[in-house]
């Protein structure tokens, strides 16, 4: 049980009030219980020191950086969210209405359990404390955290309406041990001592505490009986914490390996003597674990990916080996379709050089026998020479066709041979990745027997996240509130301002008047002195000898005097009428 004191500061409702936090279980968890105790200086309806006492749920729990907890609370009509600092040495209370008002309060631990958990019942009562000079209808809490039993703890904590230095509202904790008597049938007594001395009767029927509270060397003084506020059972074992609310769900279930995926270790190993330490080394391993699953699982995709990459570059390389393999061929046909025209057109440029020589030869003889030939003789031997050097350029033409055909079918061939070669080492390649990927698969099924684990963890920090997203949010609109609300109080700020500067103008624009005014009246009682002067030739006198002039209309109002046609009326303007912006003058509930 931790035990927290602190002060109240909520509005006008509650000023400067004792305050008082218990967490039954020590550090919360979902569905556990707290128990609020503190009195308003003045409720809404206008009571004063009324008491409050409220036991409230703890909904949801967010995990910050540094390992403390930030809970809320369930009420009606107050949000309650408190943050644990320091491994719950203090907290911090904040506390907000529907109407936007937020307040934040510091409690420090005043009590933690020390050795051995008890498993008796904790009680907590309440009620008002009356003491001479000292307190008036003041909050009076006793504590006994471990139940009731000799050198047991037991804790009072209550407010002077005004302490012996005068000081108001001073708090007083009292920590003490029971000096238990003999218990009698339905009764138990026992006393604490600090400074005063309190002699307590617990009835075990009606379960009211009564106290007799005694000031050193003086006579001592009956107050409550107290009512019993709340009775916090323990577990018996003392191992398993109180049952959390339930809930119905469907899953999908099935059965476990038959064997196990592990070896037994038999030898000996380095284990912690302590359940959290266990653990503690546990949760290492685990982590440990996650670590070499999430290095396989990532090595199996690269080399998934790899393998898949290979497998895509040999079909490439295997197509373009069926390519050039079809153009090969095309290019073989053509050759040998060249070479068949090149040995029929070398026949007949052959035979077509034979019948040329031949008749050249015969062209000669004749030529010989006939000394006298004609220009026609010479023409025909001239172009029986032209069609052979036609034909013999034709013949090399195509020589040089097919030797080209030659070294182009030797390139392609030599190409063929580089990727049969390339597909030969990307076979091998493909084969050792597959024999990889083979070991991996079996380290990483060896490794999935620890991923449920680690999901489960991965869910819990999800889960934490998504909780951190709803502070965040929350705190968001918060400040988003506050925003507005300055932006509010700057535009009430800029009212008030104008509103001033319309009230000082108007006060310029009144002086002003009243000094034309004034001016006017001197000139006219000049007028008048110059026209009626005495009998005796003296001036008229001047009714202000001490040279002030008092203010005619003292009451503010002007008479209109244009009856006589001496000067214009003169109205005084009124400054505008203003409505307050004041947030201070709002009605406030709580």
């Amino acid at each position: 049980m931790f035990i927290y004191t602190g002060k109240l500061e909520w509005l006008h409702y509650g000023e400067d009030e004792l305050f008082v936090v218990v967490l039954p279980n020590g550090p919360v968890r979902v569905g556990d219980t707290v128990y609020f105790y503190f009195r308003w200086t003045i409720n809404a309806k206008g009571v004063k020191n009324p008491k409050w006492f409220q036991s409230l749920n703890v909904e949801e729990i967010v995990k910050t950086e540094n390992g403390d907890d930030t809970f809320q609370l369930s009420h009606g009509y107050y949000s309650w969210e408190i943050q644990s600092q320091k491994g719950y040495q203090t907290i911090t209370v904040n506390m907000s209405n529907p109407d936007g008002h937020k307040s934040a309060m510091s409690l420090d631990r005043t009590y933690q359990p020390k050795g051995e958990a008890s498993t008796d019942a904790a009680r907590i009562w309440t009620g008002k404390l009356d003491w001479p000079r000292y307190a008036t209808n003041e909050l009076f809490i006793v504590i006994v955290p471990d139940g009731f039993g000799a050198d047991k703890p037991v804790l009072a904590f209550w407010q002077w309406t005004v302490n012996a230095e005068n000081k108001p509202k001073s708090p007083c904790l009292v920590h003490g041990v029971q000096q238990a008597e003999t218990p009698s049938e339905g009764v138990f007594k026992f006393t604490f001592t600090d400074y005063y001395i309190m002699a307590c009767t617990w009835d075990e029927k009606t379960e009211r505490l009564a106290i007799n509270m005694q000031e050193p060397q003086k006579h001592g003084q009956d107050i409550g009986p107290f009512n019993l506020a709340a009775l916090v059972e323990r577990n018996v074992d003392g191992l398993t914490p109180p049952e959390l609310p339930v809930g119905k769900a469907e899953s999908e279930v099935r059965y476990p390996q038959a064997e196990p995926a592990l070896a037994r270790i038999h030898t000996p190993m380095p284990f912690p003597r302590t359940l959290v330490e266990t653990l503690t080394h546990t949760a290492a391993f685990l982590d440990e674990a996650g670590h070499l699953a999430k290095y396989a699982v990532d090595r199996y995709h690269t080399l998934d990916k790899s393998y898949h990459a290979l497998l895509t570059q040999n079909d490439d390389l295997n197509r373009q080996i069926g390519q050039l393999t079809v153009v090969g061929g095309k290019e073989k046909k053509e050759i040998d379709s060249l070479q068949e025209q090149l040995a029929v057109s070398l026949d007949a440029a052959a035979k077509k050089e034979a019948e040329l020589t031949q008749k050249v030869q015969d062209l000669q003889k004749a030529s010989t026998k006939e000394m006298d030939h004609d220009s026609e003789d010479h023409s025909a031997l001239k172009a029986a020479h032209e069609q052979i050097q036609k034909e013999q350029d034709a013949r090399s033409e195509v020589e040089k066709q097919v030797v080209t055909l030659q070294f182009a079918l030797s390139e392609g061939q030599t190409r063929i041979s580089q990727l049969q070669v390339q597909d030969l080492q990307l076979v091998s390649e493909i084969s050792n990745l597959r024999g990889q990927l083979d070991t991996e698969k079996a380290h990483n099924a060896e490794l999935g027997g620890r991923a449920g684990d680690l999901e489960a963890k991965v869910a819990m920090l999800e889960n934490d996240a998504a909780a951190m997203q709803k502070t965040l949010a929350r705190t968001t609109e918060d400040l988003k509130q506050a925003q507005e609300d300055a932006k509010a109080k700057d535009k009430v700020i800029c009212g008030l301002k104008n509103d001033v500067a319309a009230k000082e103008k108007a006060y310029e624009e009144r002086q002003k008047i009243t000094g034309a005014i004034i001016q006017t009246l001197e000139d006219q009682m000049a007028k008048l002195e110059a026209k009626w002067p005495f009998p005796d030739g003296s001036s008229f006198p001047n009714p202000f000898p001490d040279g002030s002039i008092p203010n005619p209309f003292p009451d503010g109002s002007i008479p209109n005097p244009s009856t006589d046609g001496s000067f214009p009326l003169h109205t005084f303007p009124q400054p505008p009428q203003q409505t307050t912006n004041d947030p201070t003058d709002a009605t406030r509930k709580d």
